[in-house]
């Protein structure tokens, strides 16, 4: 409902001002978790050394979850600036020494659908600790916070991005048979 009700520009500025010492040091790493090189790294660790069919859906729930962004980002909607663009002249706007601001294609939110997608596809794995799942989703929140704490994206980059990630996976799971990744040891296993 916020989404719908709250101007965009207003709400990112407010997000703006939470901002603490301690989060502009770990924010830039946190949402490295959303990054295309951490989810592949981590599918790659999986085929090779944890198990393979994890392995291989973490990576093809990226690289599909990725593709629905791309087109989104670069035909859907390549006029979507990031907050950085609008809010880097307000002098209240609080940036991060060091940090690297982006200022196009701002919807939606990749880093957040990865994050969402690896979120889902994992908890699966751990579909019977309730536990593990909600700590999953929890730490894909967190990845989606940090990308409108940084002003890399707007709540609703994130909102939909979240969903892209989560659809993508649920789709990847009910269209890909279980007999192309029915082997579960890793390719380098003991």
């Amino acid at each position: 409902m916020t989404l719908l009700l709250t101007e965009k520009i207003p709400f990112q500025l407010a997000t703006n001002q939470l901002n603490q010492p301690i989060l502009d040091l770990l924010m830039p790493y946190i949402t490295m978790i959303g990054d295309g090189l951490f989810v592949i790294l981590l599918g790659l660790l999986f085929l090779l050394f944890i198990n393979r069919r994890m392995g291989w859906l973490i990576v093809i729930s990226y690289l599909f979850s990725s593709l629905i962004v791309q087109f989104s980002k670069h035909v859907l909607f390549p006029e979507a600036m990031r907050p950085y663009f609008y809010l880097k002249a307000i002098p209240d706007f609080h940036a991060i020494p060091g940090f690297l601001y982006y200022e196009f294609h701002s919807f939606p939110s990749g880093h957040t659908a990865s994050a969402f997608a690896l979120a889902t596809i994992l908890s699966f794995s751990v579909k019977d600790n309730s536990l593990k799942s909600i700590g999953l989703l929890l730490g894909a929140c967190i990845v989606g916070f940090s990308r409108t704490y940084l002003s890399q994206h707007f709540l609703v980059d994130v909102t939909v991005g979240s969903v892209i990630g989560v659809v993508s996976a649920y789709i990847l799971l009910a269209v890909l048979p279980n007999t192309w990744f029915n082997n579960h040891s890793p390719y380098l296993s003991r």
